[in-house]
């Protein structure tokens, strides 16, 4: 058996989890360490009281080390938490009552926070020194601070308030093995044919920059000179946003007296929905049947096909923030709107019918339909590298 104190401090600072599983996948090592890591003090102590001799005294590091160091197998441990499963749902149903209505009544707007810092809002108004009175200090407070705070406050409760709601799904299905204790990067683990497959679920609208890419062209890599399942066309044309900025600016030019906003005013992170908005409100046929057309033709890069969630799951491994990165597996929620050029983040609201289609995933999969993605990583180079990840997706669109 590896020593304790290796794996779990190689764990903890991983950000290659499936890396890590594939290391200590010989015996089923890192399958149970990280099933016992999952477990919270009092299921730990359970173990250790069941398994070993140990005191049950120690920190959660100490008694997680004591049951990794028990008799406990992995059949014993899965046991135990099925024995939790029912008293987990019950007490998690009654954390949600009444707060999908709640979220009915939150209205979803852009929040304007990049990478959820708050502090940065803050910073920028303690560091502006172009506020020379009091006067105008409590109007930049009042009218600008405060309104973007706000914005992102109940964005956050309807974002975590909704993924708590569709969990729920995911605790009652069978094919389910809850973890009892946050455990980073693993929401969940998938019992599928004779494997234990360790997922963290994401929640996730399709960006305009996909669809960008998309419009140009996403193809299958077959070659073995990359390390990534498929590659963009870039000589596959202009893009949905090229092709809607090229129109627009010809249009302004062309009919000066309406007044139109010049690109660079508008809101750059809804700069799609704003510019055919513009076009639209025009009421010009010429205007108003270009957008038509371009919204036809923007249905068809939002995916349905298995192949097609294939790619998005690529993209979305490929092009990840470097903040937040890890190569972990992924079971994808995706989110969008066909005939709107706006992101499909008030959707998640729709947990009923998003629940419905994890569990239709769920019942359905095997070992063979769960996608194998390659795709080489360059956004930072202190992670650049080849990386492969195990995902399966959904996709709720309306």
């Amino acid at each position: 058996m590896i020593d304790f104190a290796k794996i779990y401090n190689e764990y903890e600072q991983t950000k290659n989890v499936c890396q890590f599983c594939s290391k200590y996948a010989e015996g089923d090592i890192a399958t149970r360490f990280l099933l016992i890591r999952s477990l919270d003090s009092t299921n730990l102590k359970d173990i250790i009281r069941r398994y070993s001799k140990y005191s049950l005294e120690g920190r959660i590091k100490e008694l997680t080390e004591k049951a990794y160091n028990s008799s406990a197998k992995i059949s014993d441990v899965v046991e135990y938490i099925e024995s939790q499963r029912n008293s987990l749902i019950s007490q998690r149903e009654e954390e949600i009552v009444g707060l999908q209505d709640v979220l009915s009544l939150i209205p979803i707007v852009n929040c304007g926070v990049r990478n959820d810092k708050v502090d940065d809002i803050v910073k920028a108004f303690v560091r502006n020194k172009s506020l020379k009175t009091i006067d105008e200090l409590n109007a930049e407070l009042d009218n600008n601070i405060l309104p973007r705070v706000r914005k992102y406050s109940l964005w956050s409760y309807y974002n975590q308030t909704s993924n708590d709601i569709v969990e729920l799904f995911l605790l009652k299905h069978s094919k389910v093995i809850p973890t009892l204790r946050k455990i980073h990067d693993i929401d969940f683990f998938l019992r599928v044919e004779n494997k234990i497959i360790p997922f963290d679920i994401k929640f996730t609208h399709i960006s305009d920059s996909y669809f960008d890419l998309a419009s140009k062209g996403i193809v299958r890599d077959n070659s073995d000179a990359l390390h990534d399942d498929f590659y963009v066309n870039l000589s596959g044309g202009n893009s949905e946003m090229e092709i809607l900025k090229d129109f627009y600016k010809g249009y302004r030019r062309k009919s000066r007296s309406l007044n139109l906003p010049k690109i660079g005013d508008c809101d750059k992170s809804d700069i799609k929905n704003v510019l055919s908005q513009a076009l639209i409100e025009t009421g010009d046929l010429k205007a108003i049947n270009f957008i038509e057309e371009l919204k036809k033709t923007h249905q068809k890069y939002v995916p349905s096909t298995e192949s097609e969630l294939h790619s998005l799951e690529w993209w979305n491994y490929k092009y990840q923030g470097e903040r937040l990165f890890c190569n972990n597996n992924r079971l994808f929620v995706f989110l969008a709107y066909r005939n709107k050029f706006t992101d499909g983040r008030e959707l998640k609201g729709k947990t009923e019918e998003i629940g419905m289609r994890i569990n239709l995933l769920l019942d359905n999969v095997t070992l063979a339909n769960i996608h194998t993605v390659k795709y080489h990583y360059d956004k930072d180079s202190s992670l650049e590298g080849d990386y492969t990840a195990l995902a399966m997706s959904t996709i709720y669109a309306e």
